[in-house]
């Protein structure tokens, strides 16, 4: 007797292996996890490109400050204190009265030109120091130096004049830099030991000076001046 193959009705679903199944579901959830790891990537790209955009912002507020003002020790007693002329607030002027009291120097130099009806910052730095109760036979002024390549050049002519072989020089934060550059040029081979001390400013601090208008112009001023000086190895 012949037996008939087995009939199924058109609406039976057709037969799918278990294996076929499972693949299609792992299939699917590699995709689903592959669509998270590539979320996170980005997150992460994002996130550090963010840390990156706020580092180079801070190397630009904050590095030149840092660079101008170039870290000093700790003033030790020398022979003399030198005080250079340039800034409005008198800063450097009432640092170096400090240092004096203080006994860091035997003597303070007041140097800079800049004639005023006849009367050079020097000369007015002096007077003000007798005024204050320095002895004027502890002064020592230089009123030739118009710039700090003048200041350099002069006041180290003045400190082999009375034997003196070290010494502190005081000017303002922002001109720290600069300033010792160009006195290690002019005092190299004098056997003068200078170390450089700045004055606290008023105004200028190195991790805001982008703040102020004048703090602006003095920054980048001496950024030009610095530039000019390592293209040219012309001082000024």
């Amino acid at each position: 007797m012949n037996r008939s193959a087995p009939q199924y009705g058109t609406d039976t679903p057709p037969y799918v292996p278990r294996a076929s199944v499972g693949r299609r579901a792992r299939g699917g959830l590699v995709a689903s996890e592959g669509g998270r790891f590539s979320a996170g990537s980005a997150f992460l790209a994002l996130m550090r490109a963010m840390v990156g955009a706020v580092l180079a912002v801070a190397a630009v507020l904050v590095g030149p400050g840092l660079f101008l003002d170039t870290p000093q020790p700790a003033p030790r007693v020398s022979d003399a204190i030198v005080v250079i002329s340039g800034d409005e607030q008198m800063a450097r002027f009432g640092e170096g009265i400090n240092l004096y009291e203080r006994g860091f120097g035997q003597y303070l130099v007041f140097s800079g030109a800049a004639y005023d009806n006849g009367t050079s910052n020097a000369d007015v730095m002096r007077a003000l120091a007798v005024q204050q109760g320095v002895p004027d036979s502890a002064i020592l002024d230089e009123p030739q130096g118009e710039d700090t390549w003048g200041n350099a050049v002069f006041t180290r002519d003045l400190l082999e004049q009375h034997g003196l072989h070290s010494a502190i020089l005081v000017t303002s934060p922002y001109h720290a830099r600069r300033a010792k550059l160009t006195f290690d040029t002019a005092y190299a081979g004098s056997g003068i030991q200078l170390t450089v001390h700045a004055a606290p400013d008023s105004q200028w601090r190195k991790l805001s000076w982008w703040q102020q208008p004048e703090t602006r112009r003095l920054t980048f001023t001496e950024l030009q001046k610095l530039a000019y000086i390592l293209a040219t190895r012309q001082y000024h």
